[in-house]
């Protein structure tokens, strides 16, 4: 996955974490076929949850998320030229970790629910204390 995927990713579970209510089972149903298909296909997964994010019940979420996790990265990339003793260091999440997160939780008969459980992971601490 590129960077642009992995924020994307990201986006999409943070979304998830932070929903209030049971995601509609429409939708949950094209959640776990994503799941099925992303470490096959991740261009083709990352797509669609890019279609799904825009659905009611996740768009404000993710749209959110989306922007906070793309300031994090532009953050990054400044600082890294800043700090040339942390050039190496590694991202919070590479994005094969990140996706091995992923799969279980799109895969999940209540993603929202199992989103929640690995949170630390998804969401970093420096990202968000909520």
């Amino acid at each position: 996955m590129n960077q642009l995927q992995t924020v994307t990713l990201r986006a999409f579970l943070t979304a998830l974490v932070e929903l209030d209510s049971p995601l509609p089972p429409e939708v949950q149903q094209e959640i776990n076929e994503v799941g099925a298909i992303l470490a096959d296909t991740p261009n083709a997964a990352i797509d669609r949850l890019l279609e799904l994010a825009e659905n009611d019940c996740l768009k404000q979420s993710y749209q959110q998320a989306r922007i906070n996790i793309q300031k994090q990265y532009e953050t990054q990339e400044r600082n890294k030229y800043d700090k040339p003793s942390q050039q190496n260091q590694p991202t919070p999440t590479p994005s094969e970790h990140l996706a091995n997160i992923a799969i279980p939780i799109l895969k999940a008969s209540d993603s929202r629910a199992e989103a929640k459980k690995q949170k630390s992971e998804i969401i970093p601490n420096n990202a968000k204390d909520s």
